[in-house]
């Protein structure tokens, strides 16, 4: 089984929180293509559409809500190791 990484994780929550991909890149160090496709693998991996791109911007389908949902917890209890 092929477990999601972190770093696809981390790309999903910077999207929610900077709201364009460009601006998500910006703030995780990373160009908009790559981070771009590591939320398409994530996507693909799980088998669901997380996010919905369009005109207007980005939103996040509920599948994707749940997701990051989960995601910040994750990345949250990821960090705490290294406390």
């Amino acid at each position: 089984m092929i477990l999601p990484t972190l770093r696809q994780l981390s790309f999903l929550v910077a999207l929610a929180d900077q709201g364009s991909f460009v601006a998500a890149a910006d703030a995780v160090g990373v160009t908009q293509p790559s981070l771009s496709a590591g939320v398409k693998e994530l996507e693909g991996l799980l088998g669901v559409r997380l996010v919905e791109r369009g005109r207007s911007g980005l939103s996040f389908t509920p599948a994707g809500a749940e997701t990051l949902r989960r995601a910040r917890a994750l990345l949250a209890d990821a960090a705490a190791l290294s406390e």
